[in-house]
């Protein structure tokens, strides 16, 4: 706290009262505090005391949202293997935003945690620098592919898209479409829409992209599929970026009479709770949700003991096509 107060030109007080009531100091002050913060990489300690220099039991966990059941049965298989051993989840939701996923890194490392889990590759500099840093484990989830900060488990999206282009090229299908979520919000989505259209390409076949603006909402994506069946006569399927936009999908071919799979064939991702029971029940690809967890558990664990080796850093869980009625 002293070097950020001397590159301030502030006293250790005044950094003291900025990090615990930042709207009590001027907004002069305030911004070459975080200048010096930042410059600094300092990281404020939450834990007191004789605590400050060793780790907590905190493990935390940063998912882009909390809404979908695939993040949800890996946080609770990860909190199940963890618990047994003493530690205890800590978890961000970023909302798909690179900087609110830095506030929640710098939040969770004041805590001296004893690791952290991110969803995927993509993080700010100022993030990654914050990592470097510290010495924390770290372990990057639900994606693979990249070499990472540390450890990696997870799987890979290109392969859910070739999955899915191959599973329509055996149909018979050529003429796609994906349909997706923001990429700006949902880049592991564009991984899944690159292999998807690379396989489909490579086959003769044709993709049309089409971006959500909003989130998952069902009457945007009922708009959009209307605008794809007018624009392209000839469509024939359509690969949705997860679950939820496929299930808008059907319901607007319902809503049109279109008949699913004869008009117009439909596959999701995330393999959620509801798609076996959809009319017709969905085609979608499942990730291993519930492997991340206990795998991850496994690989922290591992590493806390000073047991894990360089070859056990690195796990991919790979993915499944579970093919349905809708395809």
């Amino acid at each position: 706290m002293g070097e950020v107060a001397q590159l301030a030109d502030v006293s250790p007080s005044t950094v003291s009262l900025y990090l615990r009531h930042p709207d009590k100091v001027s907004s002069q002050r305030a911004e070459r505090i975080q200048t010096a913060i930042d410059r600094l990489g300092y990281l404020p300690n939450t834990m007191a005391g004789g605590l400050a220099s060793s780790r907590s039991n905190v493990i935390g966990v940063i998912v882009p949202t909390i809404t979908n059941s695939f993040f949800s049965a890996t946080l609770e298989t990860l909190e199940r293997h963890l618990r047994p051993a003493g530690y205890q989840l800590l978890i961000g939701n970023s909302e798909f935003d690179e900087s609110r996923e830095e506030e929640l890194i710098r939040s969770i490392l004041s805590w001296n945690p004893a690791g952290l889990v991110l969803t995927g590759f993509a993080h700010s500099r100022k993030s990654i620098s914050l990592l470097a840093k510290s010495d924390t484990p770290i372990v990057e989830m639900w994606d693979f592919g990249q070499k990472g900060l540390d450890m990696v488990v997870g799987f890979s999206h290109r392969t859910c898209g070739k999955l899915v282009a191959e599973h329509f090229l055996a149909k018979g299908y050529r003429k796609a479409a994906f349909l997706s979520t923001s990429f700006q919000r949902d880049i592991r989505a564009k991984e899944r829409y690159q292999g998807f259209r690379e396989d489909m390409t490579n086959a003769g076949g044709s993709v049309v992209l089409r971006e959500l603006q909003g989130r998952s909402n069902t009457a945007e994506t009922g708009e959009l599929v209307r605008e794809l069946v007018s624009d392209h006569t000839d469509l024939e399927a359509i690969f949705c970026a997860n679950d939820i936009v496929a299930l808008g999908v059907l319901l607007e071919c319902q809503r049109q009479g279109w008949p699913i799979r004869d008009r117009l064939a439909v596959a999701g991702f995330g393999n959620q709770d509801f798609t076996a029971s959809t009319v017709p029940p969905m085609t979608t690809v499942e990730p291993p949700s519930q492997e991340i967890g206990q795998h991850i558990a496994r690989m922290l664990l591992a590493r806390l003991g000073g047991s894990l080796t360089e070859q056990e850093t690195r796990l991919d869980l790979g993915v499944r096509l579970v093919a349905r009625e809708s395809t």
